[in-house]
This record gives structure tokens, sequence and C-alpha cells, in this order.
């Protein structure tokens, strides 16, 4: 009987292991093979099975053996590459593979004053998520001092966090002291930066998104030099966010060839986001795109935006971006354009912001991290739910 308790007691505690993908190669008549950061201390077996974060099943088919040392454990190296099966003859969704079909945590920040309880902003979510999947909460404010302090339910394995904005660095530590608990935030560190800064995804998407330049730092002088042969309407922002609801003074620029105006509104944006600019200065074209109204406090023009959530590499869910209530008006050829878009993107949750321009085209506006990506207008159960 006291065996018997042991055997179940390590099963139920066993962590699933988690492959992160780090490329894949299509071998013609062959398959694809796909390289994987190994978790410590797991060795592959032809015939395991795997599970992307669609839940489809795959068996390991076939490992790359390479020569090695005698004296070097396989099971300490730290990628490994192999070819998959499955009975669908798909390759894996997203950049992640487990052992064990996935199974969502979700991290929320805790309330500034009241650690057991979610912040304010986030207590919507924070129910809602836990109906079907084990949540915690995590300090921000300790965070930001170097320190992870946690609270609610006990969680270890692949995590959703649900999040302010966080800077690539701080992101880092974040992952880094989660992972030494046992915690695996769903997007690595590079995954974060490569879609939360706009430097990381324009080139991959650069026809399907304004002319874009941007200029490293928030020297002005640097800034206006390195743009003087640029010439009609831009938008200014840094590497993440706009001052769009300053929209005429800090925000538009009219004609970039009107130099007082020019070094009047990038200074109003550099002195205004201070310390929380990020990274530098960027420069996008201005796009004629087909209103729907106007901002009632700033009076920046509202256009027909959407906001879209990706999650390993599939549709996970679509909003109107600024409207209540109001239904998604996207073709069968926009629907199959954006899932284009989303097999492109190297992240396993992201937001892509798409709006409709004059002549009835999209165009895409921004990516973002979805873990610190607003819901918008969606409700918390139709979140939720697509999960």
């Amino acid at each position: 009987m006291t065996a018997q308790f042991v055997i179940l007691e390590i099963w139920v505690n066993r962590m699933a292991s988690i492959f992160r993908i780090l490329e894949k190669i299509c071998l013609t008549e062959i398959g694809t093979l796909y390289t994987v950061e190994r978790p410590k201390g797991v060795e592959l077996q032809v015939g395991l099975p795997l599970y992307d974060l669609n839940g489809n099943a795959f068996r390991v088919k076939a490992i790359e053996r390479l020569r090695r040392p005698f004296f070097v454990d396989p099971s300490e190296e730290k990628t490994v590459s192999f070819l998959l099966e499955s009975d669908f003859g798909k390759d894996a969704e997203g950049t992640i593979l487990m052992d064990e079909l996935p199974s969502l945590n979700f991290l929320f920040c805790s309330h500034p004053l009241y650690p057991h309880r979610a912040d304010e902003e986030y207590e919507k979510e924070y129910k809602t998520a836990g109906q079907h999947h084990k949540c915690a909460l995590f300090s921000f404010e300790d965070l930001n001092a170097g320190k992870l302090s946690l609270s609610g339910e006990k969680i270890s394995g692949l995590t959703i966090c649900r999040s302010w904005m966080m800077k690539p660095a701080l992101y880092r530590k974040f992952y880094r002291l989660l992972e030494e608990r046992g915690i695996f935030l769903i997007n690595t560190p590079e995954e974060y930066e490569q879609y939360h800064l706009l430097p990381g995804w324009y080139d991959d998407f650069r026809d399907e998104t304004p002319e874009t330049v941007w200029v490293p730092g928030n020297e002005i002088e640097d800034i206006l030099q390195k743009t003087k042969n640029l010439n009609g309407a831009y938008i200014v922002k840094d590497y993440v966010k706009s001052r769009k609801h300053e929209w005429y003074d800090a925000c538009f620029i009219r004609n970039m060839g009107e130099k007082a105006e020019l070094a009047e509104i990038v200074g109003n944006f550099v002195e205004r986001q201070g310390e929380d600019l990020v990274g530098g200065v960027v420069f996008r074209k201005y796009e004629k795109l087909k209103q729907i109204g106007f901002h009632g406090k700033s009076g920046m023009p509202i256009s027909e935006e959407y906001r879209v959530f990706l999650y390993a590499g599939k549709i996970l869910i679509v909003d109107d971006y600024w409207r209540k209530k109001a239904d998604v008006w996207l073709s069968e050829e926009e629907y199959a354009w954006i899932k284009a878009i989303a097999a492109k993107v190297k992240s396993n949750f992201v937001t892509v912001d798409l709006a409709r321009k004059e002549d009835g085209t999209l165009i895409i506006m921004e990516f973002g991290d979805g873990q610190v990506s607003g819901l918008q207008q969606l409700q918390e159960q139709e979140f939720y739910g697509a999960f």
C-alpha cells in the first residue's frame, strides 16, 4: 500500500516537460526536422508522444544522433533534433511541444495594497480565468524592485501572464525568476522583445504596414538630422507606444518638411515620454484610414480598427478596437490574410492591430505581446472561453 501511494504521488506532482522549438527545417521527402531546447535531464525516445499548443498529437519518429564523447550523457545536451509523425500530416503549431496535453495557468498583477487580491484592472479577468484554469498573482511593484512575490494558487508549468507592459529587461528578469520556481511563461524573453518592440517585427511585415523609420535614443538633434529627407505626413511614437491622445501636439506631424513643426512635436513627444520612452523614436507614414468618428476628449480621429489575438500560429479571437457591441466586418479573404499573418509569427501569444484604409484594404498598425495587451471591447468570458 505504501509503494502504491508513493507512485501515485510522484505521478500527480510530475510536471509536463516543455520543449522550446528553436528551428524547423523542411527536408524534402523526409519531413520537418525540429531542433528544440531540451528540458534538463530529459532524454527523448522514438515513439514518445508530444503535443503542440493547440493539442495536436505527434510521435517522435527519429532522433538525430550526433557523434559525442562516450562520457557525455545525451540527456544533458542543451538541444536535440528529431522528426515527428502524426495522423494528420501537419507540422506542429506554435513554438512549444509538450509531453502531455497542454494545460495553461494564468498569472495576474496583484493589487498594490492587498497582495492576495487581483489588481482592479485585472479583477474580472482573474475571476473568469479561475473558472477553468489555475491562477496566481504577482506583485508588479516588487518585481520592479527586483523581487518576485507570488500569492494565490500554487502553479507550475506553462503559464500566461496578464500584466502591465514591461520593458524587455524587466520581462527577462521576470522570466528567469519564474523559471527558478518551475513556472514557464508562454513567450521567451526573445519572443517578447521581438513583438513588443516595432523594429523586431517590422522587416517580416513591411509590405503590410506603413513605411517606417526609427532612430535609436532620444537626442532631438540626432533625430532631426536622420529624418531630414522625409516629407509628408507621419506619426511619431517610440518602439512601443505613441501619445495618440495628444494627437495634434505630440503625435501627428502634418509635414516632415516643416522643420519647425517637426522639432516642436518631436520635442513634445520626447519630453512627455520621459523615462517611459522605449528604445528610440519611430516615424510611421500617415495613412488615410476609414474614419468612424473622433475621440470625445482628445479629438483624435477614430478609425475602423480591429485587435486580433493570435495563439500558437492561429487566430484566437477578433475584437472591434473602439466600438462596444459592434460587429466585426471582415470578409473571408481578409480572414485568410490574417491567418497568413498568424502563420508567419514566431511567438506563441501576440496581438496584431489592424486598420481599414479609405480604399477599403486592411493594414497592420501594430504588433504586441499578448500577455501585456488589453482586451479593448472584449468581454472576459469571450476571451478566456476562446482558450
